[in-house]
C-alpha cells in the first residue's frame, strides 16, 4: 500500500501542476499581449489597439483568479502529499523564494486592480501602459521564482548537505543561496520565453481563426492586427526558446549527467557520440533508434558525455523521458518550420492571414506547443526520479502514505478536468462578451474603469 501511495502522490501533484501551468501560459501571454497593445495604442493612437487592450483584459482577470486558486490547490499538495519535503524547505533558504513569491503576487494584484478599475483615471500618453508593466513582471516574477524551486530541486545548496544525508540534521544554512543554484540561469531562461510562447501560440491560432470567419471590416481588422502582433511575439520568442533548449542541455551533462544520459538514451560515456532519436534499451544497446553519427558529440562541443552505465540501475530515472524529450523536440521543430512559413509569406505581401489552410494550421500548433510545453516539464520532472531533491532525499522519504489523500485526489483530478476547458471557454465569452463597435468607441468620458 505504500509504494502505491507514493505513485499516486506523484501522479496528483503531476496531474495539478500540469493543469496549472496549461492556464499559467496563457495568464501570461495575455498580460504581456496586453501590455503591448497599450504601448501600441498610447504610440500610435490606432483604436484598434485600444479594443484589443480593453478586451484582453476580461479574459486576463479570470485567468488570474483561477490561476490564484489553482496555485493555492498547489500548495496545499505539497504540504499534504510530500510533508517531509516541506519540512527541510522550511528550515533551509529556499522559504525565502517562497515569501518573495508571494510579494510578486501582490505586487501584481495591486496594480491590476488599479489598472482594471482606475485605468481612466490616468490620462497622460503613456500612464495606462505603465500601469501594464508591473503586471508582466508580477505575472512572470511568480513563474520565474517557482522555477527557482524547482531549480533548487534539482542541483540544491544553501545547507550542508553531507551532514543532512549523515544526520537528518540541516546546519549551514545560507538562506540567499537558493535563489542562484548552479541550473537556476538556464531553467529561469526555459520558462520565461516557453511558457510566453505557448500561451501566445494558443491565443494567436484562436484570433486566426477568427480573422478567418469575420464578415464585418472591423473585426476583421482588429483580427489582422492582433494576428501580427501574436506573430511577431511568437517568432522572437520561438528562437530564444531554440536557445534556451541548447543552454539547458549544457547544463544538464554538466551538473544532471545521469538525466542527460536518460534523456540521450546513452548506455555508455564518450566523445562524438550519436544522436539516437527515439528507440528503446535491450540490455545496454539501444534498439529501434534513428542514430545520426556524431550529432550528441558536435551538439556537446566535443565534451566526454555521460552514460548510464556509470550509475547504478536502481538510480536511473524511467527511460521514457528519452521519448518524450525527442517528441518534444520534434514538436518544437515543426513548430518553428510553421512559423517561419508563415512570416516569409508575411513580408512577401502574400497575405498568411487569408488563407485558410494556415489559419487551421495557426489553431493546431497552437494546441501543439501547449503540449510541447508539457512534455518539457515532464521530461525534466519525472527525469529526476527517483528523488525529489536531487540525490538529497528520494520522493519515497518525503511522501505522505495515507490511504485518506485518496478520495479528495481523485476529486481533485475531477474538479480539474472541469475547471480547465470550462476556464478556456469562459475567457472566450468574457472575451467576445461586449459588441466591437463599444470597444472601438472606449469608455465614456468620466468613466474610471477600463472596459
Amino acid at each position: 500500500m505504500g509504494i502505491s501511495m507514493v505513485d499516486f502522490d506523484r501522479f496528483l501533484f503531476a496531474f495539478t501542476i500540469g493543469s496549472h501551468i496549461l492556464l499559467v501560459s496563457v495568464s501570461i501571454a495575455l498580460a504581456l499581449l496586453l501590455s503591448v497593445f497599450e504601448f501600441l495604442s498610447a504610440r500610435t493612437s490606432d483604436r484598434y489597439y485600444a479594443a484589443f487592450a480593453r478586451r484582453l483584459i476580461r479574459p486576463f482577470v479570470v485567468s488570474f483568479g483561477v490561476g490564484t486558486a489553482s496555485g493555492i490547490v498547489m500548495a496545499v499538495e505539497l504540504v499534504n502529499l510530500f510533508p517531509k519535503f516541506m519540512t527541510l524547505v522550511s528550515e533551509t533558504g529556499v522559504i525565502g523564494v517562497f515569501y518573495v513569491e508571494v510579494f510578486a503576487f501582490f505586487a501584481e494584484t495591486i496594480f491590476l486592480v488599479v489598472y482594471v478599475y482606475f485605468g481612466r483615471s490616468f490620462t497622460r500618453r503613456y500612464a495606462r501602459w505603465w500601469l501594464t508593466v508591473p503586471i508582466v513582471i508580477g505575472t512572470l516574477l511568480s513563474a520565474v521564482l517557482i522555477t527557482m524551486v524547482n531549480a533548487w530541486m534539482n542541483t540544491p545548496n544553501g545547507f550542508d548537505i553531507g551532514a543532512f544525508m549523515a544526520t537528518g540534521a540541516v546546519t549551514g544554512v545560507n538562506p540567499w543561496a537558493p535563489f542562484l543554484t548552479t541550473s537556476t540561469g538556464y531553467e529561469v531562461f526555459q520558462v520565461t520565453v516557453g511558457v510566453p510562447l505557448a500561451g501566445i501560440m494558443l491565443i494567436g491560432g484562436y484570433f486566426a481563426l477568427r480573422h478567418l470567419r469575420a464578415r464585418d471590416p472591423d473585426e476583421r481588422t482588429l483580427f489582422r492586427k492582433g494576428l501580427r502582433v501574436t506573430v511577431a511575439l511568437a517568432l522572437i520568442l520561438v528562437v530564444l526558446t531554440i536557445l534556451a533548449g541548447i543552454l539547458e542541455i549544457e547544463g544538464l551533462y554538466t551538473y544532471q549527467p545521469l538525466k542527460y544520459a536518460a534523456i540521450e538514451l546513452n548506455p555508455y560515456p564518450g566523445t562524438g557520440l550519436s544522436e539516437n532519436l527515439f528507440g528503446w534499451l535491450s540490455g545496454m544497446s539501444v534498439v529501434g533508434a534513428l542514430q545520426i553519427p556524431g550529432l550528441q558529440g558536435a551538439l556537446g562541443h566535443g565534451a566526454y558525455l555521460p552514460g548510464l552505465s556509470q550509475y547504478p540501475s536502481s538510480e536511473w530515472p524511467p527511460l521514457i523521458i528519452h521519448d518524450l524529450f525527442d517528441a518534444m523536440v520534434l514538436g518544437g521543430v515543426l513548430i518553428g518550420l510553421f512559423l517561419l512559413v508563415f512570416a516569409a509569406l508575411w513580408v512577401t505581401h502574400r497575405r498568411p492571414f487569408d488563407k485558410r489552410s494556415l489559419a487551421y494550421g495557426f489553431a493546431f500548433f497552437g494546441v501543439l506547443t501547449e503540449l510541447v510545453m508539457e512534455l518539457g516539464w515532464a521530461t525534466d520532472e519525472i527525469g529526476r526520479q527517483p528523488w525529489i531533491i536531487y540525490q538529497v532525499m528520494p520522493v519515497a522519504s518525503a511522501a505522505n502514505y495515507s490511504s485518506a489523500l485518496l478520495v479528495p485526489g481523485i476529486l481533485i483530478i475531477a474538479f480539474y478536468f472541469l475547471l480547465v476547458p470550462l476556464t478556456f471557454y469562459f475567457m472566450v465569452r468574457v472575451f467576445n462578451g461586449r459588441p466591437l463597435d463599444l470597444d472601438l468607441k472606449g469608455p465614456p468620458a468620466g468613466h474610471d474603469a477600463n472596459y
